[in-house]
């Protein structure tokens, strides 16, 4: 298993630096840091060796996921697709960003690297191996899976994130979220560190957007008068008014005085609509949640919070009805 959770740089200064960082995070490095193999004219491109790493674990979370077996529906099987389609699309990326064939299609790792994960055996670059699905922590089955995708998660990984290209940031942002959201719908929610923000007018900037799901909720939950969906109501309400109170925390002065009411994009009078509004409203919030992860500017402290908050969006997306995407919030 490989895990996530480093700031990838070039230059022998942030080489020994991305060495210590590594380590702490369960990634080793047993002959040096990783040298480019297209040969010693190439200069990585900025965040090449997160990237790559992202896409070789959703090779292994693939693996992992299918030898799980179960339904064709079921959840393993569904984040198998959703991971081999993850890493079809880095793949492509990294091409395009100008890194060879030759260093995209390696083995399971960057060259000289061995990436481990808590509990799980390590996977070399010269012999890849098929995840097991019961790890040396204990964990089998889903619970398995839950802990190597909850492995990609971190202070570290949002730090490793923030140094990557800005045209890719979404892309790779929502791989994480997406990570966050299959361990949450295991079982295994990840711990999210309590973020830092310089600047209060971009909370501001995000308040308006959950507000505005707020409202519908609320709309939903009138319209809801009894049942299992009455329940999710209310739990999804209580999720997004949390959020919201949040980003009002965070925004302080810069929130402005919230609307009376939002306009809904259809009437809501029977449970039957109010059902539909709650997935329509929900689908809106992730793809605003995809646009914002590049509205952060790369700083770290949002970041961190805008692909929790899409995380947990996907979370509550999927409750409702809407299935889960391999990019959520850009598919």
């Amino acid at each position: 298993m490989l895990t996530l959770g480093a700031r990838f740089g070039a230059g022998v200064g942030a080489a020994a630096l991305l060495s210590t960082s590594l380590a702490a995070c369960g990634i080793r490095f047993e002959d040096g840091p990783p040298r480019a193999a297209a040969g010693p004219s190439r200069r990585p491109v900025r965040g090449e060796s997160f990237l790559l790493t992202l896409r070789h674990h959703s090779t292994d979370l693939a693996a992992l996921a299918t030898s799980l077996g179960g339904p064709a529906k079921g959840l393993p099987a569904r984040l198998a697709h959703l991971h081999r389609r993850q890493a079809d699309v880095l793949r492509a990326e990294l091409l395009h960003l100008g890194v060879p064939a030759s260093v995209v299609d390696g083995a399971g790792t960057p060259s000289g690297t061995t990436m481990t994960s808590p509990g799980t055996p390590p996977t070399t670059a010269t012999s890849p191996a098929a995840p097991s699905p019961t790890t040396t922590s204990g964990a089998t089955g889903p619970q398995s899976l839950a802990a190597a995708e909850a492995a990609d998660l971190g202070p570290t990984a949002v730090a490793a994130l923030a140094g990557v290209p800005a045209e890719v940031l979404p892309l790779a942002g929502a791989v994480l979220a997406q990570r966050a959201a299959a361990a949450a719908l295991l079982g295994t929610p990840a711990p999210w560190p309590e973020p830092t923000w310089s600047e209060p007018s971009l909370a501001a900037s995000y308040l308006q957007g959950t507000r505005a799901a707020v409202y519908a909720f609320q709309v939903v939950a009138a319209q809801s008068p009894t049942g299992a969906q009455r329940t999710l109501a209310r739990t999804t309400l209580a999720v997004l008014e949390a959020r919201q109170g949040r980003q009002e925390a965070l925004a302080g002065a810069a929130a402005a005085p919230p609307p009376l009411a939002y306009p809904l994009p259809y009437p809501v009078a029977t449970p039957a609509a109010a059902r539909r509004l709650a997935a329509h409203v929900l689908t809106e919030l992730l793809g605003a949640g995809a646009r914002d992860l590049g509205s952060t500017g790369g700083e770290v402290g949002p970041l961190g919070s805008v692909v929790q908050w899409l995380a947990d969006t996907e979370v509550l997306a999927s409750r409702w009805g809407v299935a889960l995407a391999p990019f959520p919030g850009l598919t």
